[in-house]
């Protein structure tokens, strides 16, 4: 899968880092080294086990090892279904695709043509940035993270693919 190459996870780390310095910024200094265990153990923690001990001593190690993770699901999840769906959509215009292709051979204004093509890269729809949505909250919740923080976890995270 895409997410799994070493762009894909650079883009899920960046989209990441951004969640995580809006909702819990006091993460940063740690931000490298739980993005390295999230990468070797992605899975959710095992909610009915206690941690063992706190590692910083602050009684703040539910936290740090809430948001990150969480955010990496988050994103690792969301650009996995992306990549699926813009595959699948794909797949279906790549005959009209072809057509402009051969059209653009054969016409004067090949430049142009191979130009528009490029930069035609449709927006979400509403039922993908809806999907989106539901399943980062949702992996916002398998990490530990309440309903509501969830939620805005996963609006700013809709607010961040709208500007890239």
């Amino acid at each position: 899968m895409w997410s799994e190459t070493a762009e894909g996870r650079k883009m899920i780390q960046g989209i990441s880092r951004e969640i995580v310095d809006q909702f819990a910024s006091e993460e940063l200094e740690l931000f490298d080294d739980l993005v390295q265990e999230y990468f070797q153990d992605p899975r959710p923690p095992d909610s009915s086990s206690k941690p063992k001990d706190d590692p910083l001593g602050f009684g703040l190690s539910e936290t740090l090892i809430a948001v990150t993770p969480a955010a990496m699901a988050m994103a690792s999840g969301v650009l996995n279904y992306l990549t699926t769906d813009i595959v699948k959509v794909a797949q279906e215009e790549i005959t009209e695709a072809v057509k402009e292709k051969i059209k653009a051979l054969f016409n004067s204004s090949k430049e142009d043509s191979d130009q528009k093509l490029k930069n035609e890269i449709p927006p979400l729809t509403k039922e993908q940035l809806e999907q989106v949505k539901k399943l980062a909250r949702k992996q916002a919740i398998q990490f530990g993270i309440k309903p509501e923080q969830a939620e805005k976890m996963s609006n700013a995270l809709i607010g961040l693919l709208a500007l890239k």
